[in-house]
């Protein structure tokens, strides 16, 4: 199984208002949007099929988005959150995130960040393919 696949996206979110405006701004973009509500259910979606970037809420009801980063290291997670602070952005880039989202999500800067993240996380897959 490739855990890449540049064409697939993974939104993990319980809100299912924020999971549909991510999931459409996805397949507008022509990409195929995945999602779930709990990271345990994303392990599975990982375990079957690849993805260029994961969508993440700050908080899940199995753990929160620090456990994502771990298991899908290198891919980018973009954190999706209720709070607008820099304090949180700041704990969510440290932890390894690609970026954050402040809720309800704006299709323009969804749509920004996910070609960032899926073109940074390609520009780095290529480049270790080259040095091996």
């Amino acid at each position: 199984m490739n855990l890449f696949n540049f064409e697939r996206a993974l939104v993990i979110s319980t809100e299912l208002p924020i999971r549909e405006k991510i999931t459409a701004t996805v397949q507008k973009c022509g990409l195929s949007p995945f999602s779930c509500h709990k990271i345990a259910d994303a392990l599975g979606l990982l375990a079957q099929q690849g993805f260029g970037v994961v969508f993440c809420n700050e908080i899940l009801p199995d753990g929160d988005f620090r456990a994502v980063v771990a298991a899908v290291k290198p891919i980018p997670v973009v954190v999706l959150s209720r709070f607008a602070e820099w304090d949180r952005y700041l704990a969510a880039l440290r932890a390894g995130a690609f970026d954050y989202i402040a809720c309800p999500p704006d299709h323009a800067e969804t749509e920004r960040i996910m070609w960032a993240a899926v073109k940074h996380f390609s520009e780095q897959h290529r480049t270790a393919h080259a040095a091996a």
